[in-house]
């Protein structure tokens, strides 16, 4: 309990990073979309380190959920921290659908092209402007639950990751449905991880989603298990007590949850020298087809669990090469200098405190109040 309740001091966060509103027109769809880009709180902490990114569907309704909800999730390293982008349109039928059915002729289908407005347009101006990772992942509800579904489906999708909740697959009499038993079978360009769930919903929207997971499971076998040459992992859960409406929020966050089971090398209270770390990332890469290097909130979180475990030296080192690739977190120094004072190194504690107290000044942190008091702490100790 009590290495409880200090890392709920030294983690507890919200998300105050940037938030940046712009509009992106594309040539693919001759439209202009709406976008909303929040940048992880340790964006600026580095000038080099690369975030996954996540897009996120229908942004003007199921953005800011989830972009508080990553925050919280990498804070903690049970996910890791990510660039979140919302994306808005108008004309949800037309870009959702992936088939033009007679009733709506000139307001459905057009599912390829909204894809590739994502994959060839946003993602690579995304690129130009904010340090992206080649690490992608959709998420999408409802009507956009189909869109991304169809995603999941398409052989030579650029996206690592997709979330389908409470999709909209009955659309067209099942088509995508019917469509995917021989879309699980086609090789595909990179492996994907597909989270699908569903609600209360009754009737067709219920009958659509559990055809498409006797598909899954017929077609790729048992919940989560793969193809043969691991290309698709398909993850489902049914949220019975949850509504077509409320499903997102909780939807996402299981979502998330799920795609990276296992993530956080540390989840209790066990903890690890820096080099075991890195190994069990570098095992990672594997399972997930990409290398994810380690992150501010990871460095964070690791050092101060083993400094508070008494692996004091464990924890320094995680601090120490965590300041490095993070120079400019405030939270980092203050962190490190946490773990040079429980390790008895009281000098290097007041400079990695000086340090923290610098960059929270010149940043405004909302953790400047705690770190001028261990400032304050470490140099009436000194004077002793």
């Amino acid at each position: 309990m009590r290495l409880v309740l200090v890392l709920m001091f030294f983690f507890s966060t919200a998300v105050f990073a940037q938030t940046d509103k712009t509009v992106i027109h594309s040539e693919i769809l001759n439209d202009d979309i709406n976008l909303q880009i929040h940048l992880p709180d340790t964006y600026a902490h580095s000038n080099d380190f690369n975030y996954p990114v996540l897009i996120v569907l229908d942004g003007s309704t199921q953005f800011e959920h989830v972009a508080a909800n990553v925050g919280f999730l990498s804070t903690y390293a049970i996910i890791p921290e990510m660039i979140t982008v919302g994306v808005s349109s108008n004309q949800r039928m037309k870009y959702f659908t992936p088939t033009r059915i007679a009733k709506f002729k000139d307001n459905s289908g057009d599912a390829e092209q909204f894809r590739q407005f994502l994959e060839q347009e946003l993602l690579s101006e995304l690129g130009k402007k904010y340090r992206t990772s080649d690490y992608q992942i959709l998420t999408g509800h409802s009507l956009a639950g189909l869109f991304t579904s169809y995603v999941a489906l398409t052989p030579n999708s650029q996206f690592d990751a997709v979330i389908s909740i409470s999709p909209s697959l009955w659309w067209d009499s099942d088509w995508l449905v019917l469509k995917s038993a021989e879309l699980l079978h086609v090789k595909r360009a990179k492996p994907l991880r597909w989270f699908l769930s569903m609600a209360s919903e009754p009737n067709e929207m219920a009958s659509a989603f559990a055809a498409q997971i006797k598909q899954l499971q017929d077609g790729l076998g048992a919940n989560s298990t793969g193809n043969a040459s691991k290309q698709l992992h398909w993850f489902y859960k049914h949220f019975p007590d949850e509504t077509h409406d409320s499903t997102p929020l909780v939807g996402n966050i299981e979502a998330l949850k799920t795609l990276f089971t296992g993530w956080n090398a540390v989840p209790e209270i066990a903890v690890m020298p820096l080099k075991d770390i890195k190994h069990f990332y570098r095992q990672k890469s594997a399972e997930f087809g990409y290398e994810f290097p380690l992150f501010a909130q990871q460095y964070n979180v690791y050092g101060l669990k083993a400094t508070y475990e008494q692996k004091t030296a464990w924890g320094v080192e995680i601090l120490e090469e965590g300041t490095r690739m993070f120079p400019n977190s405030e939270v980092l120094w203050d962190s490190l200098a946490t773990a040079y004072d429980l390790d008895g190194q009281l000098e290097q504690a007041i400079k990695a405190s000086d340090k923290a107290v610098l960059l929270a000044k010149q940043t405004d942190s909302v953790f400047l109040n705690e770190i001028l008091s261990q400032a304050k702490h470490l140099q009436l100790r000194a004077k002793k």
